[in-house]
């Protein structure tokens, strides 16, 4: 090819809205037609299996073609997590103008790393931290950045505290010990062994009748790690735990941290955004006093994958964690009142989160959001009287955030089959969890086109499958 010729990459401005249409129709279309889908197919034939996993040719393919091999052989062979039907889990249900946000962000392949290549969507990001901090009730100054989820946040925010703690004195990393509960994400442990802290030094601590954190044994923890020559440095917390939606009590344990100088770290990453209602904002009264804070947008503010949030009471401890300007950046470096968000984490090249977050936010208003997180706790409620009311199932967390654990009275294996019939029915989906050790169904309403009646059916479903 001649080197001034044009790129067979580079296609025509009709070609471009061509297939986007055939994209967005496909989307649409999709969205548009979930209640008649079953909400998971399996099963993926080998045959479809080998046929797309087969090498690429030397000359391309039409688009049309590859789009309906996705369309048949690819995509219905997953959950349909925005489903009416799903219910187990923690439900992503992004609405349409987030997703249209996030495509904007790959069409416009915004490097948001660092701040002189991307001004207006690092400015962007800057205004959707602030809204959150201020929701959350986190006070002035408070800043960090939008990450691919909660694990990835509580991941930076875990390095931000030992770095805070130990330096450059890697001698001192075998005596970090970290506290969080046993209702705490799996993230939390992860990132404590990522972050250096050994294994065993990692305190995995009882939780009361309410799954609650009991800061008693937080208490007793620390003073015994300490007495024994460890190095306490920081407490995990949960506000809206995954199994049951419960919240440890931030108050009493952020009194406790104050005191023994220890980071408190909160997950929040399902249920922080419940701070935009009356009662979410209620159940997680002290919030704002946590070091750090993991949320994630794209649970209970309606947008895609992937997109989780970390906020920090002191920005600048982020920096110190992660700063490093080798050579070839040196002309990025920002001034006084910007930020190169590549400091405050693992990622340099990072894409612009913040314009699907704005873009969905701005596009409804909060009044709407607020009333779809409310309406989901109004379903869960009822969910929760219908299995009160129903002799052959029984409670076993009650319904919080959204969330509520029930089962068939009888034993786990009943349970197990219930819950497989139940997912093999094609029209609801529901998980599963244990608690104390007893095998449980876990029910989440999060995504917003779930209704009334379809948690009625779901119980009605679980019922029938006991039978």
């Amino acid at each position: 090819m001649h080197p001034d010729a044009p790129s067979p990459l580079d296609l025509d401005h009709a070609t471009m809205q061509r297939l986007g249409r055939l994209v967005a129709d496909a989307v649409a279309d999709h969205l548009a037609t979930l209640r008649e889908q079953p909400v998971i197919a399996g099963g993926l034939p080998l045959d479809v299996r080998r046929r797309v996993a087969a090498m690429p040719a030397e000359s391309g393919e039409p688009f049309d073609a590859l789009l309906d091999t996705l369309r048949r052989d690819v995509l219905p062979y997953a959950a349909r997590e925005p489903h009416p039907g799903f219910m187990g889990y923690v439900p992503g249900c992004p609405s349409f103008p987030a997703v249209l946000g996030d495509w904007l962000a790959t069409g416009y392949n915004v490097f948001a790393g660092v701040w002189p290549v991307a001004e207006g969507p690092n400015a962007l990001e800057l205004a959707v931290l602030e809204w959150f901090r201020a929701w959350i009730g986190m006070p002035p100054g408070t800043s960090g950045l939008l990450t691919n989820g909660g694990s990835g946040a509580t991941l930076t925010a875990i390095v931000a505290a030992r770095h805070a703690v130990v330096g450059d004195e890697a001698e001192r990393l075998t005596r970090l010990t970290l506290y969080t509960s046993d209702q705490a994400h799996s993230a939390v442990p992860r990132a404590a062994w990522i972050a250096g802290v050994p294994r065993a030094n990692v305190r995995v601590l009882p939780t009361d009748d309410a799954f609650r954190l009991r800061v008693d044994a937080l208490r007793a923890a620390v003073a015994a790690d300490r007495a024994a020559g460890l190095l306490p440095f920081a407490v995990v917390a949960t506000a809206g735990t995954t199994n049951t939606g419960a919240v440890d009590p931030l108050h009493e344990i952020a009194d406790l941290c104050a005191a023994e100088e220890l980071w408190l770290h909160a997950d929040a990453a399902y249920g922080g955004f419940a701070a935009l209602t009356e009662r979410g904002r209620a159940l997680l009264d002290g919030l704002g006093r946590c070091d750090s804070v993991a949320l994630d947008p794209h649970k209970w503010l309606f947008v895609p994958f992937e997109c989780g949030c970390l906020l920090a009471r002191e920005p600048a401890r982020l920096r110190d964690a992660f700063h490093i300007m080798p050579d070839y950046l040196r002309d990025v470096a920002p001034g006084e009142e910007r930020v190169n968000f590549a400091d405050y984490g693992e990622q340099l090249t990072r894409q612009s989160r913040a314009l699907k977050v704005w873009l969905g936010v701005r596009y409804f208003g909060l009044a709407a959001l607020r009333a779809e997180m409310d309406r989901a706790m109004d379903l869960v409620t009822h969910a929760e009287s219908l299995v009160r009311a129903e002799p052959s199932l029984e409670v076993t967390a009650p319904a919080r955030l959204g969330v509520l654990c029930f089962r068939v009275r009888g034993p786990h294996a009943l349970n197990q089959r219930v819950n497989a019939r139940v997912n093999a029915g094609g029209k609801y989906l529901v998980s599963s969890t244990r608690l104390r050790g007893t095998f449980t169904l876990r029910l989440c309403v999060l995504g917003y086109r779930t209704t009334r009646a379809d948690v009625e059916g779901l119980i009605r479903a679980v019922v029938e499958a006991a039978k």
